[in-house]
């Protein structure tokens, strides 16, 4: 796991090499063990273009010099500078070797510039893995970049006609001073309608991403548009439909079981995050049926509310599978930890999520270099709440809903994660609606109706819902099963968008790499072709998962009921961020004004505060939007940070225990 960063200019004008030093800089919590560079400059009769490649090591797989980055073919017209794993690196050098390849490491990067010069571009295809790289062809002037099939590992660009620049994270392109550094105004009702930009989209006017699954090319001739090089097909196998259900729980186990094998290839320590949930408890199951030595496995919680607290049931997997468990409770300083998130992230994100993601990332940095994770199984399994809440939806009769509103007003208001009342209520919004548009409204932290009011009336007049809801609506296939229509949306917004942005950026804070079995290719085509009722049956989600693990997880795993990764923001809210989160959306300076209504805002906070509604993740991407307008302005998203945010996290109750 590493950082890429880059520059091609097609007319040959000289790459600055302070520039690229202070590209991979920015980059230096990705890769903190070692940097790499090399400028490539034009040969007349071959190429006009010059090239500078950066790179910055998190030594995974052959901890040598021979795999440092960025790395070369046997002659040095080709080279790579490439960031994940490839887990069937070996059996792709063994077939490279025979073709006459030469290889001088043992690194599973060597296998991506031997493989470009034996299948061209298609050799995207044959990699297994989780992976954002770029290729340059000294002798064609050439440019290749591409990223894994989910969209795990970030790849961002600009294009001004002649000179593309690129790297893991949006700074790294912001450094450089040819570039604008401009709010994409167009993008901001889609950032407040669901708490983040869709792919290829970034809030910055000018500079875009990789798609998941894609390549781009930059030669003489300029720059193709993104090629899909795979898709996940929720068509039937020609077997699909026909496996028993013991038949289909069997594949499912024995693919995971191979899916977790694969990322146990380390030569540093290695360990598991551990919610207690279904899928990291599968997760950790295997590893310890797989490993010789305890599982490591880390799991933070929460003082105050026990329904934000993850410790109890992931301390009954780890004495479970006699893991080498370490777990804490967390005192934070919320707002000061604001900004260091915003600087990870690069622009407003919305998820809340990602602080517990960030804290227990430095947690579980202490001990080991890479972790394995449950990440996927929702999207993968069919484990949210949203999924069967719209299946469940199409069976309810319209004239029940006014009586449900009704008694949902009866019910006492909460406001810990299981609050009755709160997800009757959002379950009884777009009550009537069709089921995408029912999905969509429970996806989005704001809905139009609930937007425009927000927006000033010169931003509200030019928003087109098309464009506010076409990176989530375009993915609606609006035929087959109505579960496999939700998967494929989830799958191709909330899953690259959302979950692996979250992840990628909280735990590379951190230098620590982490791999997702769940994510699989061949569970995720596998999964993907079983029919709906293997995923959910009746009411009980992921279905076919419980079925092939009944025998691994202890009962009350099992049973659970689904509890996201996340922290008791509703009372952040109404405590210890209050004056905070008043000061600074409520300020006559917030750069917000520009924007948004504050008559609104303002009717937002009240009433979180007052507790009469819940407008927690609405207040938190505001939050978020202000203080990135904030940094956008005084230049501190694309400088090192001074301070070490560190300081805002105290781990209290550290208990490690060896169950073994």
């Amino acid at each position: 796991m590493c950082g890429i960063c880059g520059v091609v200019d097609l007319p040959g004008r000289p790459v600055d090499a302070t520039v690229g030093e202070q590209m991979m800089d920015l980059l230096r919590h990705r890769g903190p063990e070692s940097a790499g560079s090399v400028t490539l400059e034009a040969e007349p009769g071959v190429t006009r273009a010059t090239a500078f490649l950066g790179h910055r090591r998190l030594k995974i797989i052959d901890l040598s010099d021979a795999a440092r980055q960025p790395l070369p073919n046997e002659d040095g017209t080709v080279w790579v500078v490439f960031n994940g794993e490839i887990y069937n690196f070996r059996a792709l050098r063994d077939d490279l070797r025979q073709r006459g390849h030469v290889f001088r490491s043992d690194s599973d990067s060597e296998t991506i510039v031997h493989g470009y010069e034996a299948f061209g571009d298609e050799v995207v295809e044959r990699l297994d893995g989780m992976f954002a790289f770029a290729v340059w062809d000294q002798r064609r002037g050439r440019l290749l970049l591409a990223r894994d099939r989910t969209g795990k590992k970030p790849l961002f660009y600009a294009f001004d006609g002649t000179r593309l620049t690129f790297a893991s994270e949006l700074k790294a392109i912001l450094v450089c001073p040819w570039i604008e550094r401009r709010a994409a105004v167009d993008r901001i009702p889609e950032l407040l309608a669901f708490g983040y930009v869709h792919a290829p989209s970034t809030m910055y006017a000018g500079i875009v991403q990789v798609p998941p699954a894609s390549t781009v090319v930059l030669d003489a001739c300029g720059l193709t548009e993104p090629r899909r090089y795979w898709r996940l097909d929720f068509t039937p196998r020609e077997n699909g439909h026909r496996l028993s259900e013991a038949d289909a729980a069997a594949q499912v186990r024995s693919l995971l079981t191979a899916a977790v094998a694969r990322r146990l290839i380390s030569d540093v320590p290695l360990g598991a995050l551990l919610s207690g949930g279904l899928d990291s408890s599968v997760v950790v199951g295997l590893m310890a049926q797989l490993m010789r030595e305890p599982v490591r496995t880390f799991t933070i919680g929460w003082s105050g509310d026990q329904s934000f607290d993850e410790r109890p049931y992931a301390a009954l997997a780890a004495r479970h599978f006699k893991t080498d468990h370490t777990e804490c409770v967390v005192g934070t300083d919320a707002v000061a930890l604001v900004e260091s998130l915003l600087w990870h992230h690069d622009q407003p994100y919305g998820d809340s999520s990602a602080i517990p993601t960030y804290i227990v990332s430095r947690l579980a940095k202490e001990h080991v270099t890479v972790v394995l994770n449950g990440d996927g199984g929702d999207e993968v399994f069919a484990g949210y709440d949203r999924f069967l809440g719209v299946l469940m939806a199409e069976r309810v009769p319209g004239w029940l809903t006014p009586v449900a509103r009704t008694v949902a007003r009866c019910l006492p208001r909460g406001h810990g994660y299981y609050s009755v009342r709160r997800r009757l209520e959002r379950f009884l919004d777009d009550a009537g609606a069709p089921a995408a548009q029912r999905f969509l409204g429970w996806s989005a932290l704001f809905t139009l109706p609930g937007l425009l009011p927000l927006l000033r009336p010169e931003l509200a007049g030019r928003v087109d819902p098309q464009q506010v809801y076409g990176g989530f609506t375009r993915w609606d296939a609006a035929s087959g099963p109505l579960l496999h229509r939700l998967l494929h949306i989830g799958f191709m917004t909330n899953l690259p968008d959302d979950l692996h942005v979250k992840m990628d950026r909280m735990s590379m804070a951190h230098a620590l790499e982490t791999r997702s079995p769940m994510l699989d290719t061949a569970v995720l085509e596998f999964v993907a072709s079983l029919p709906p009722e293997m995923k959910i049956r009746r009411t009980q989600m992921k279905y076919i998962l419980k079925l092939a693990f009944r025998d691994l997880l202890p009962p009350a795993l099992l049973r659970r009921k689904k509890h996201g990764f996340t922290v008791p923001l509703a009372h952040w809210f109404r405590h210890q961020l209050r004056d905070y989160v008043h000061d600074t959306l409520l300020s006559p300076h917030a750069r917000l004004r520009e924007y948004v209504d504050q008559a609104t805002v303002r009717r937002l906070f009240q009433q979180q505060v007052d507790g009469t509604h819940q407008h927690r993740h609405r207040l938190w991407v505001l939050l978020n939007f202000e203080i990135w307008l904030r940094m956008l302005d005084d230049g501190s998203l694309w400088r090192p940070r001074a301070a070490d945010p560190r300081e805002a996290i105290t781990l209290t109750e550290v208990t490690r225990r060896c169950y073994a």
